[in-house]
């Protein structure tokens, strides 16, 4: 994972700074390479369901069902994306690769008078983790609309991909911050197509750097997680169903020539 972030940062100072003799309109450049952070909201409900699942049963079994809630829902995936984008005229098209994180957590703290292992003499806490990574490859048509400032446009996009999904459940307990057990359930994964739909605001200088935000809805829903011949289930029995399905924002910095 760091590896490919230093390697996508490198590669964006690298073309920013090899393509500088290019000239071009500000608004009108054939070539698009960028970097994005993207912050999404995806209603993952049934890893939501087994984070609290494992809280309460956490509460049950060390504290007599004593201790609030402290849950941390899969609702928000956060990640980043490169796109590789190809104008003729007002129409281009857009490759893209990236990388998203979503996950729920239950995780009572144990500590004071509790009847719990070691709680008299510290801190002893028990997580449980619910996590999705995605890996999407996607395609996106686009439509550029022109605006009065030459620096800058609106893009009108559309596209189809492929998101490579898996999931990992890890249950652990610690003391005083150091992790005495561990306990996991990971490497299920599972392919999908998913569609999106976006609009965006692209503002180049002229040098050809480039800021840019907009908004986008994914539709990317994982309903069969498998690791041999495991299924994820969710708490009722069935296929745990999670994904990235909902609205995103992003923004990020590239280079246009």
């Amino acid at each position: 994972m760091r590896k490919f972030c230093f390697l996508s940062v490198f590669l964006l100072i690298f073309f920013i700074y090899s393509a500088t003799g290019f000239a071009f309109t500000p608004n009108k450049p054939e070539y698009q390479l960028l970097l994005s952070l993207v912050v999404g909201y995806a209603n993952n409900k049934d890893m939501n369901n087994w984070a609290k699942e494992a809280e309460d049963y956490i509460n049950w079994l060390y504290s007599g069902g004593r201790l609030e809630s402290n849950l941390s829902k899969a609702n928000i995936p956060v990640g980043f994306d490169i796109d590789f984008r190809y104008f003729f005229d007002d129409i281009g098209l857009g490759l893209q690769i990236g990388y998203h994180l979503t996950k729920a957590e239950g995780s009572p703290q144990l500590s004071g008078n509790f009847p719990a292992p070691f709680s008299r003499y510290g801190t002893f806490k028990v997580t449980d983790t619910e996590e999705l990574i995605v890996v999407p490859v996607v395609a996106t048509l686009y439509y550029r609309i022109d605006l009065e400032s030459e620096n800058s446009f609106v893009l009108l996009g559309g596209g189809i991909g492929y998101y490579f999904g898996t999931y990992n459940s890890c249950w652990t307990e610690s003391f005083n911050g150091i992790t005495i057990n561990e306990y996991k359930l990971d490497g299920f994964k599972q392919s999908k197509i998913g569609f999106h739909a976006l609009v965006e605001y692209d503002y180049v200088f002229g040098s050809g750097l480039t800021l840019f935000g907009g908004i986008k809805y994914r539709y990317v829903q994982f309903d069969e997680l498998k690791k041999g011949g495991r299924t994820v289930q969710n708490v009722d029995g069935g296929k745990l169903k999670a994904g990235l399905t909902g609205v995103a924002a992003y923004i990020g910095l590239g280079y246009s020539f």
